[in-house]
């Protein structure tokens, strides 16, 4: 009989009913219990949900035998934390962006992976989408030459006051938000992080950054530009620009419904893409990395790369001056 990885949730956060549509369109996957604070609250949310196991603390659920892995979707400055305790408990981690806020946090979790030998995976669920797989396809393939600029956006208005990514305290931010997206799409693109970036942003009055614009340059020659806010209008792209062409993806990042990205060289080649689950790419790969021994599609060494990166940006908004990676 197939293995199944049985799946925890910690907390009861919006960002789950993707999560959970994803795990029960997966074979090899599947949603055993939800932890909240409260466990009232965790009864509640595992009866709407039809989840067969309710906890009323997160350290509860960590202690259950019969938890695989962990999918932690907690605001920004408790994901160390419980991504720490979860993998100590011996279970496989499926962590939201951005993994960690700080270079120490991200030394932490590459040791806790290597003692604890779980893997711990950061959640960008598009890395995993058929759209971002045919466009590395392409540029593998040399389809516009040598890529020597990529420009990438996601703007948000997020018009709740009270909204954690508006606190400093609690890892709030434009850049640590979606920020993260242009960035690593970009590093996906160029194959490694970047050398060098500068960075500037415009502070909301809580003092996290409202608008971020940040400039990369990489080993290679090739330079990039990256932007992110919660103020300007929604707004997402991702273009390359390479040798002998360019490729435009107008929905680079949150692909569930039916789009497409064109190709330009002499001529215009538009390909389509069918939507999937938001988050079923990262899902399935969760299960061929622990039950196949397959290798991940973002290591986990990528990931700290990018979180390095992040920091390097905020170093170098907060002095004006450009900061090597």
């Amino acid at each position: 009989m197939q293995k199944i990885l049985r799946w925890g949730i910690l907390s009861t956060a919006r960002i789950n009913r993707a999560m959970i549509t994803a795990l029960r369109a997966t074979k090899r996957n599947q949603l055993t219990a939800i932890a909240s604070r409260s466990l009232e609250n965790a009864r509640e949310f595992a009866g709407q949900w039809k989840i067969p196991g309710a906890y009323g603390s997160y350290e509860a659920l960590l202690a259950d035998p019969n938890i695989d892995v962990v999918y932690i979707p907690l605001p920004n400055h408790m994901h160390v934390e419980w991504v720490l305790k979860a993998a100590a408990a011996g279970k496989h981690v499926l962590c939201e962006k951005p993994l960690a806020l700080s270079v120490a946090d991200v030394d932490s979790i590459l040791t806790a992976t290597r003692q604890n030998r779980v893997h711990i995976a950061e959640g960008f669920m598009y890395r995993h989408h058929p759209q971002t797989l045919k466009v590395k396809e392409l540029v593998d393939a040399g389809e516009i030459g040598e890529v020597g600029y990529i420009q990438g956006s996601f703007s948000f208005q997020l018009d709740r006051p009270e909204d954690y990514r508006w606190k400093a305290a609690q890892g709030g931010g434009s850049l640590w938000d979606v920020g993260c997206y242009p960035l690593s799409y970009t590093m996906l693109i160029a194959g490694e992080a970047p050398v060098e970036v500068m960075g500037w942003q415009k502070l909301a009055p809580s003092g996290v950054d409202a608008t971020f614009v940040g400039q990369l340059r990489f080993a290679s020659g090739m330079l990039a530009q990256i932007q992110s806010s919660f103020v300007l209008p929604k707004f997402t792209r991702v273009e390359l620009r390479g040798s002998t062409g360019t490729i435009q993806i107008p929905t680079p990042f949150r692909s569930q419904n039916d789009h497409q990205f064109s190709l330009c060289k002499d001529k215009e080649t538009v390909f389509k893409v069918k939507g999937v689950e938001l988050f079923r790419g990262e899902v399935e790969n969760m299960a061929e990395v622990i039950l196949d021994g397959q290798p991940p599609r973002l290591p986990l060494e990528e990931s700290c790369q990018i979180i390095r990166s992040l920091v390097a940006l905020y170093q170098s908004a907060q002095t004006g001056k450009p900061m090597l990676v």
